[in-house]
């Protein structure tokens, strides 16, 4: 019986959804759940299948449940020579945008000639590795690292590229003697079970992959891409992103390229920071890559260099936060609040700075950014250029007018106080007992500084009469307190 569109439960939709089968359309599920006019049914729909991570539409809300579309999809996977030499497979990421969310990519059952591949552990050093796993996206590598053996736990405290990794791999010594396999051959892929992650797996020699159909599967799946970031932006992670692109791209035959192909080969896609967590976006064919802090590479490009996913020859790996700027700034010596940061940006353009350089030396001083690689350098100056440029762009000066010298001075403090703690830092010893006891008093006055400056920097306070002197005094009482501790440190510093 159907039921006005008011009474009509999340229970209601997911049942008309489970009883429509493998493909549907949004109209079938109003004509299902409700009779008559019902535009508020639609949007809550839409709403509804959007935010559903087993289903895909269409812009006109055709949909198709993801078993059902990936059941049976076929794709390739490209090992390569060092991997190839070692008889192995990383699962790593290859399998990752045919599966559902919640299959482990080293739980992937990969059967040959009707048999399961067997899988063994192979310890590597982390820069190996690393770039098999790279489109699970910056935030989740770290994570599938820890999951897949405890041995990796210590990577938590340290993960250079010299550090070992131990992995869950595919045994492909047998198939690939079997085939004589050569870089260039590829193991085509078929899903047989997406929720389960069941795939089956045969040899496909280098000589029967043809140019063209590589070049046609390439341009395709840029076409698709470019669809994925008009329609999602930054949203999705990249193995979301990477399952709508194989969507869109409408390829129903075995593709040209794999996936790992398609990302080094293409002259639109990049792995970019975006916000919290790393995504592919595509650069607009007039602009390619002439970002100065551009993370697909770590090096300056050459004209002619693409934007692949490669690790430079010695380039550190970088760790988990990769997604946390504010993790960067304390390992690079900035132990900045977001408030503070924003602070000192506030301040720089109230002072009419337009260049992100005079920022840049306000937090980091004339020295290098002390952090272990450069693709860590690149997250954090595109974050904070980002951030920047945005609060510029949004800066009201008649607003700001009134808080503006308030603000400077707590930006003064924090800047004395980050510089006595770096030269606290510089000494390399642990803090005596008196010292410990007055960073502790420091702390407790940049808690107080810092309540005062979130006020300031909201661009919806203006202080009144009263406000702003109880500001006043707040602020001068703070400074005093600090610059009584400040001198401590002097006094200690000079014995």
């Amino acid at each position: 019986m159907k039921k006005n569109v008011d009474n009509i439960s999340s229970v209601d939709i997911e049942n008309a959804i489970a009883s429509a089968g493998d493909k549907f359309t949004v109209d079938e599920l109003i004509r299902t759940l409700a009779p008559g006019d019902a535009d508020a049914l639609r949007r809550r729909l839409e709403r509804f299948i959007a935010s559903d991570d087993t289903i895909f539409y269409d812009e006109k809300w055709n949909c198709c449940t993801r078993k059902s579309f990936f059941n049976g999809k076929k794709f390739i996977i490209t090992p390569d020579d060092w991997e190839i030499s070692n008889g192995i497979l990383f699962p790593g990421h290859r399998f990752v945008p045919f599966i559902a969310d919640g299959v482990f990519p080293s739980t992937v059952e990969l059967n040959i000639s009707g048999e399961k591949t067997g899988m063994k552990k192979f310890i590597s050093p982390l820069g190996s590795c690393f770039h098999y796993h790279i489109l699970l996206g910056s935030e989740q590598i770290f994570d599938f690292l820890l999951a897949d053996d405890p041995a990796n736990e210590s990577l938590k405290h340290h993960a250079g590229k010299t550090d070992s990794v131990t992995l869950t791999v595919y045994d492909l010594t047998d198939f690939y003697r079997k085939h004589e396999f050569l870089f260039g051959d590829a193991i085509v892929c078929t899903v047989e079970d997406h929720e389960a992650g069941i795939i089956s797996a045969e040899y496909l020699s280098g000589s029967l992959r043809g140019s063209h159909a590589r070049k046609e599967y390439l341009a395709v799946m840029d076409d698709a891409a470019a669809k994925v970031w008009q329609e999602f932006q930054d949203y999705p992670d990249i193995p979301e992103q990477l399952a709508w692109m194989v969507y869109y791209s409408g390829v129903t035959e075995v593709p040209g390229a794999s996936i790992d192909e398609f990302i080094a080969a293409s002259e639109k896609v990049q792995l970019r920071p975006e916000g919290d967590h790393a995504v592919l976006t595509v650069a607009d064919e007039h602009d390619h890559c002439h970002d100065d802090h551009c993370s697909c590479h770590g090096h300056d490009h050459d004209d002619d260099d693409e934007c692949g996913m490669d690790i430079p020859e010695g380039l550190s790996i970088s760790s988990a936060e990769l997604s946390d700027p504010f993790k960067l700034l304390a390992h690079a010596g900035v132990p900045l609040s977001a408030t503070e940061l924003d602070g000192f940006i506030l301040d720089a353009i109230y002072g009419r700075e337009t260049d992100f350089s005079g920022v840049q030396s306000r937090i980091f001083g004339s020295s290098a950014i002390d952090l272990p690689d450069e693709a860590q350098q690149a997250v954090l100056l595109n974050f904070l250029e980002e951030r920047f440029e945005t609060m510029m762009e949004n800066y009201n000066r008649a607003d700001d007018e009134p808080k503006a010298e308030l603000r400077s001075q707590i930006m003064e403090a924090v800047s004395r106080r980050m510089d006595y703690l770096a030269y606290l830092g510089s000494t390399g010893r642990d803090p005596n007992e008196a010292e410990k006891k007055n960073m502790h008093h420091l702390a407790d006055v940049a808690a107080k500084l810092g309540e005062a400056l979130k006020l300031l920097n909201h661009p919806g306070f203006t202080p009144d009469h009263q406000e702003r002197e109880n500001l006043e005094i707040l602020i001068d009482d703070q400074l005093s307190i600090q610059e009584e501790i400040l001198a401590d440190f002097s006094s200690e510093a000079d014995q």
